[in-house]
């Protein structure tokens, strides 16, 4: 797809009034919308904690991992997995490198549950959208 007919990202919308004050709720979405306005993931002087990570956030900009946490939170399924995802947020934002462990966060959404499911969706459809169009 030509990059001008690209959708343009959503930005993550304001706190929901339903995430009550000084609850893990917010505080982690709010974690989240910091996260999104950042430009880059380190500052030149700082460097990444971790060699590893290089790789990990190169596929992901501050603003997609903080889009893909917070539309998380939004839209969990359970209240249960919200409270988690949360904690998980909060957990990542304690450290010194938290941006870095946010990332990698994010990272593990994207690569391990994301594409996973989308991956087993289109191998259960495909085979029946391939039959049903052999068979015209």
């Amino acid at each position: 797809m030509p990059l001008t007919n690209r959708k343009k990202p959503t930005p993550l919308p304001p706190c929901p009034e339903n995430f009550p004050e000084e609850s893990n709720l917010r505080r982690a979405f709010q974690v989240c919308k910091t996260l999104e306005s950042e430009e880059r993931w380190v500052s030149p002087e700082s460097g990444l904690a971790h060699t590893r990570s290089e790789g990990i956030l190169l596929g992901l900009t501050p603003a997609c991992a903080a889009r893909v946490l917070g539309f998380a939170l939004l839209h969990s399924p359970s209240d249960n997995g919200r409270d988690n995802l949360a904690a998980e947020i909060l957990k990542c934002n304690e450290s010194e490198n938290d941006n870095e462990l946010l990332g990698g966060l994010a990272h593990l959404y994207v690569y391990g549950l994301i594409r996973v499911c989308t991956s087993s969706i289109i191998s259960c459809i495909l085979p029946v959208v391939l039959l049903t169009f052999s068979s015209l």
